[in-house]
């Protein structure tokens, strides 16, 4: 149950993730191109809607249909761990289409879990929602799920912006 509460809310940040990547491509082009990997805002635009059609499938699906989402994660780990040890001057990580997320340890390790979680659907062929679930323990369940998305929200851009502060002052 945990991989798969975890599995979720990795889906509903990979989505919300494309949404601000097709509305504002600029922070993960200047991302990729700052990692000297091929970018363009045309190329920003289809990550992300292949980011929204992989977490809308995972989470209707899930099983073998969340394959799509674990390699997904699996390059957000390694990008973000290349440019966290190489210390890429980069503003953004490009993943919520904002300027102020730089990759840190803490989006290594977030995505890191993510993929284990969501392999770990794979592996198992499992639902990210638990199916025996009534309708009212399913809507907890969602609701819960989208608290989630918003605290790893949260973790992931103000959490590295606060603990620099720290260190700077």
């Amino acid at each position: 149950m945990a991989a798969q509460v975890v599995a979720v809310i990795a889906l509903g940040l990979l989505g919300s993730g494309g949404v601000a990547k097709v509305v504002d491509p600029d922070p993960t082009s200047g991302a990729l191109e700052a990692a000297r990997l091929p970018s363009s805002r045309l190329l920003s635009r289809l990550l992300g809607t292949a980011e929204i059609v992989a977490a809308a499938v995972g989470l209707s699906v899930g099983g073998t249909m969340a394959l799509p989402a674990v390699l997904l994660y699996v390059g957000f780990t390694v990008f973000t761990l290349t440019a966290v040890r190489r210390a890429l001057p980069i503003q953004s990580c490009g993943c919520f289409g904002r300027v102020d997320t730089p990759p840190s340890w803490i989006h290594v390790g977030y995505n890191g879990v993510a993929t284990l979680a969501l392999a770990m659907l794979v592996v198992n062929q499992e639902s990210p929602i638990p199916s025996a679930a009534s309708t009212s323990e399913t809507l907890l369940f969602v609701a819960f799920a989208a608290l989630g998305v918003y605290l790893s929200y949260l973790l992931l851009t103000r959490l590295p912006q606060t603990l620099s502060l720290a260190k700077s002052s």
